[in-house]
């Protein structure tokens, strides 16, 4: 290789020459000779252009740069792999529980599709859809049909929109009594979900559902009392809340129904004719329930007064026969007293008796009787100093006596 950069002086001796030194120096120089019968075997390479070296150095710079973007492509797929897989990590809070799909189907069996709270993993969609369903949070629905028109603001401050002489059916929500009366009704319903798998894959919508039971319930509520009755909130309250409940029962929506608040009202077109009423029909409750109050007392009081006599009658019966009992006792023992010496039972009773009757005397006598039997008088002076008569009055004026002139 360094003979072909010197410059040829003859081109024929140099050949010459060449092949000469070939074959005399293969014998002594074996790898000088390789090289030399590989430049002889080959064609002369042309000498390079000039901008060999720019370009080489180009396309060096071309392969690092596309070593590094392979490099880059690598690591971004393995990322979005990654991401992709992660992806359908999902968390299910405490009020939730959750369904999973696979290509539209339900995952698992029937036991086990309901998902509880807690971290649960899908694969990312088109594959998996997570369904999250609430079950503990509380469903709100609230029914304005039987309502009259009112913006936000006057709903919040609790004041009536201005109305004209006539209801207009176009703008103004009504509902009938069971007189044909007009009233106002709203409601405001408040659920739980029980059986997510019911409430969730039973029915389209199941709260569009539970939305048209309640218009319903306001209806049938308000059509089955008068118009005094419906206008009671209590009454309209559980008549509501029971027609939800039922209907919810029998379509299976998988819900439980709590009371609902129920405003109620009369037209606006005739509220002070309605107020009227209702004052009128509170003072004559008023008046029923004072005049009751009375009774009340009034029986209270006879009642205590009669519980009173009828306990001094018991209390005087059972000590009248105490009395009775213990005197019957004392007779039936002196009637064998008596029985047994009649005399001497006479005696002893006639002292006892006379001791009694003598006992407060300040002077007794005694008078022996007779010994022929004869009856004794005794007289005795009961009043021991006559009273003095009274003196006569004196005159007042002179020269007039008593009985005098």
């Amino acid at each position: 290789m360094s003979r072909s950069d010197e410059p040829p002086s003859s081109s024929g001796e140099h050949r010459h020459d060449h092949d000469h030194d070939h074959g005399h120096d293969h014998d002594h120089d074996h790898g000088h000779d390789h090289d030399h019968d590989h430049d002889r075997d080959e064609p002369k390479a042309s000498p390079p252009p000039e901008n060999f070296e720019s370009d080489d150095a180009g396309t060096r710079a071309l392969a690092d740069a596309l070593r590094s973007s392979f490099v880059i492509v690598k690591v971004a797929m393995v990322v979005m792999a990654a991401v992709f897989c992660f992806s359908g990590v999902f968390v299910v809070k405490p009020q939730e529980q959750a369904v999973i799909f696979r290509f539209g189907r339900l995952v698992g069996p029937p036991d086990k599709q309901l998902l509880g709270p807690g971290l649960h993993f899908a694969f990312p969609p088109p594959i998996d859809e997570v369904d999250k369903i609430p079950t503990t949070e509380i469903q709100t629905v609230l029914s304005t049909v039987g309502w009259y028109s009112v913006s936000r603001e006057q709903d919040a401050l609790g004041t009536d929109p201005p109305f004209g002489a006539e209801l207009n059916p176009a703008t103004e929500g009504y509902t009938l009594t069971g007189d044909g009366n007009i009233i106002h009704v709203r409601a405001t319903l408040r659920y739980l979900i029980k059986d997510p798998r019911a409430y969730r894959f039973n029915f389209v919508d199941a709260g569009n559902i539970v939305q048209n039971i309640l218009n319903n319930a306001l209806f049938h509520a308000s059509s089955r009392y008068p118009v005094d009755r419906a206008l009671d909130v209590v009454t309209l309250k559980d008549a509501i809340y029971k027609k939800v409940s039922e209907e919810a029962l029998a379509l299976g929506l998988g819900i439980e129904v709590q009371p609902p608040d129920v405003r109620v009202r009369a037209p606006l077109q005739v509220k002070d004719a309605f107020q009227a009423v209702v004052t009128a029909s509170q003072k004559k409750d008023s008046a029923i329930n004072s005049a009751r109050g009375y009774a009340n007392n009034v029986l209270t009081k006879a009642m205590g007064e009669s519980n009173t006599v009828v306990n001094l009658g018991n209390t005087d019966r059972v000590r009248l026969l105490s009395d009775l009992e213990s005197e019957a006792n004392q007779v039936t023992n002196l009637l064998s007293a008596y029985r047994n010496n009649g005399r001497l039972f006479y005696e002893r009773q006639l002292a006892d008796t006379m001791q009694r009757v003598m006992t407060n005397a300040q002077e007794k006598y005694y008078l022996p009787a007779l010994t022929d039997g004869a009856r004794r008088e005794l007289r005795l002076l009961l009043s021991k100093s006559p009273q003095q008569a009274a003196p006569a009055p004196e005159p007042s004026e002179p020269g007039i006596g008593v009985g005098g002139k």
